[in-house]
């Protein structure tokens, strides 16, 4: 759904600068925020990291992801991921604060942990994994290293070597997260050493990562011996590359780490894990919209049909309904579509998918009473909500679509996709001062509080005498805004 929405722009810029959270804007309709919600991380170096600093850092961290970088905004695979996350969260221990997964739009092979349960996977790594058991061997294992503070830890360690900016700190999160071939040429040109200690996890780190990271699998339900499996197959792949693989650049894998990982893996009884429908499903869904740049892909999907079985089968027709729907192929993709709708009636994906289908077919208006059903049955469903909100505004219903959008933003106000819907609404509206209004939200999501101020000021613009109470918020929201651009300032040292 929502495709040019749903993914960022593929290309990243990076510096050593910054941009703060906007986490302290939990309720966008709401500007009370006092300057004391700023963390106290100091401009030259950092001391070690309290539980509340600490996740502070990671809000900071997001917030500069989603503003720059090519973070993927697909509510399916959004909601999969922490989904499957968190239930390996409820199996571990240390959890000192809720866990955020995410997707990035790249095809590397990588996947990598920051400040406050922060995990972020990139599409390439979800896309290699052959099984559900080895993806969520990768997430337990970066929740690991979180619920045991390696990357604290480590900050600490360093610093006592080399003062760490918390710019600095940003920087290299950002660039191991996005681009690790970036980061270790940074490293080269920089005072290498401390931010090396920040990003890349001692070997005894890893080693206690892996060993936690297994029990949890374990307990959660997966495979044990899916770890050495995907250790195993990124080993084989590194042979005939000519270059590393980032996340045995960000995970550096010594010889006998597979071995440990399968003697590790004996202690638990060996037995069948069948993929859930979601992972064949999402793993379909990246191979066939995020990597669909090959020309054959259609044709490769029809073979693929043909050759799988069972659950198998059924994504592999998912991803050609999509792959035929991306390429234009619009009947097609809806036979195919009408044939899985037989055997799951219900099913979000095919949902989702159809609403692409129908706005392409310039035909939204015939689809609104069944999302209109669906709401209803999940109100506070993105999928559902989104879907609903993107064909309601497709179909000229603006009004319609505004209404369910601030409904869902009470709850879930930093979504960042709902919101940039929301300013589209109002723009189609021809309500103005709310587009502006809400342009400034959407800029204080990706902490960009100049455009964000901007925004403000042209809201104010068209404001009377019998705007007042609605005059008082944004003026203290200018406030706020100011309050942390200064904060950012300070930080910086300029």
């Amino acid at each position: 759904m929502l495709k040019k929405l749903a993914v960022t722009a593929s290309s990243i810029l990076l510096s050593s600068s910054f941009l703060f959270s906007a986490n302290a804007l939990s309720n966008p309709y709401s500007a009370n925020s006092a300057a004391n919600e700023l963390p106290d991380l100091g401009a030259s170096a950092l001391t070690v990291l309290s539980i509340e600093k600490e996740k502070r850092l990671g809000e900071i961290v997001y917030n500069q992801l989603q503003g720059q970088a090519a973070i993927l905004h697909d509510p399916l695979i959004r909601e999969y991921l922490n989904s499957l996350g968190n239930r390996l969260v409820a199996h571990s221990q240390n959890v000192k604060f809720p866990f955020t997964f995410f997707a990035v739009n790249s095809p590397s092979i990588n996947a990598f942990a920051f400040y406050g349960g922060h995990i972020g996977i990139h599409t390439g790594l979800i896309a290699a994994a052959e099984t559900e058991s080895q993806l969520a061997s990768v997430l337990a294992h970066e929740i690991a290293h979180v619920t045991q503070r390696h990357l604290a830890r480590r900050k600490e360690a360093a610093s006592r070597q080399t003062p760490l900016t918390l710019a600095g700190v940003i920087g290299s999160i950002l660039l191991a997260a996005v681009n690790p071939q970036l980061m270790l040429a940074s490293m080269m040109t920089t005072s290498a050493s401390a931010q090396q200690a920040m990003i890349n996890f001692t070997r005894h780190n890893e080693r206690e990562a892996d060993n936690i990271g297994m029990n949890v699998l374990a307990t959660a339900g997966y495979d044990p011996y899916a770890a050495a499996e995907f250790f195993a197959k990124l080993q084989e792949q590194q042979r005939y590359k000519n270059k590393s693989l980032p996340f045995l650049i960000t995970h550096p894998l010594a010889d006998s780490r597979v071995t440990d990982a399968r003697l590790r893996a004996q202690q638990y009884d060996k037995k069948f894990f069948a993929d859930s429908l979601d992972f064949l499903l999402i793993n379909a869904r990246i191979q066939a919209r995020y990597f669909s740049d090959s020309k054959n892909l259609v044709e490769l999907l029809k073979d693929k049909v043909k050759l799988a079985k069972g659950n198998k089968q059924y994504a592999a027709k998912y991803a050609l309904a999509i792959a035929l729907l991306d390429s234009d192929q619009l009947a097609e993709s809806e036979k195919l579509l009408d044939e899985l709708k037989v055997y799951s009636p219900d099913s979000l994906y095919l949902l989702d998918t159809y609403s692409d289908l129908y706005i392409a077919q310039k035909r939204p208006e015939e689809l609104l009473d069944e999302l209109a059903y669906a709401y209803q049955l999940r109100p506070n469903n993105s999928v559902v909500t989104l879907n609903y909100a993107n064909v309601l505004l497709e179909a000229k219903k603006h009004e319609k679509a505004i209404q369910i959008l601030e409904y869902y933003l009470l709850t879930k106000p930093e979504d960042y996709l709902a919101m940039g819907l929301l300013k589209s609404a109002y723009k189609k509206a021809e309500n103005m001062t709310r587009y502006h209004i809400t342009d400034a939200e959407l800029a204080a999501l990706r902490a960009d509080y100049a455009k964000g101020i901007s925004a403000i000021e042209r809201a104010l613009m068209s404001m009377t005498e019998e705007d007042k109470a609605e005059v008082a918020r944004l003026d203290a929201l200018k406030i706020k805004y100011r309050t942390r651009q200064k904060y950012i300032r300070n930080i910086r040292g300029n």
